[in-house]
């Protein structure tokens, strides 16, 4: 019974460890800073990022990365979520395939890293 609910309690941490804590190394980019980067990957749904377009990015929901990956270059990613549950989940995915994802940007929650809230506290 205690090996059961050890293996219950670990793989339960693991999945909110992979949903809720941030991934390491990979920096926010503010929106207005996305046109100078330079690949765009958008998680988003397809009916989501057809709502808002970022222009120049492709579109690659969750669900399809596994199948799709391959299509995008190794090296300089910036990915665009909708929120930092689909940010988590996508940037892991795409650095277990081989993929160099360098920032992130979320379109509908303003940017919370430190050095964005910084300068707006000065």
């Amino acid at each position: 019974m205690t090996v059961f609910l050890t293996l219950l309690t670990a793989f339960v941490g693991y999945l909110l460890y992979t949903r809720y804590v941030p991934v390491r190394g990979v920096k926010c980019i503010k929106k207005d800073q996305l046109s100078s980067q330079p690949l765009l990957v958008d998680l988003r749904d397809y009916s989501d990022s057809a709502k808002e377009v970022v222009v120049g990015a492709i579109a690659l929901p969750i669900a399809y990365i596994k199948r799709h990956h391959d299509g995008l270059p190794a090296a300089g990613i910036v990915v665009i979520a909708s929120d930092e549950i689909e940010k988590n989940i996508g940037i892991r995915l795409l650095k277990r395939y081989g993929h160099n994802v360098k920032g992130y940007a979320l379109i509908n929650n303003p940017c919370k890293c430190k050095k964005y809230l910084a300068e707006f506290a000065s």
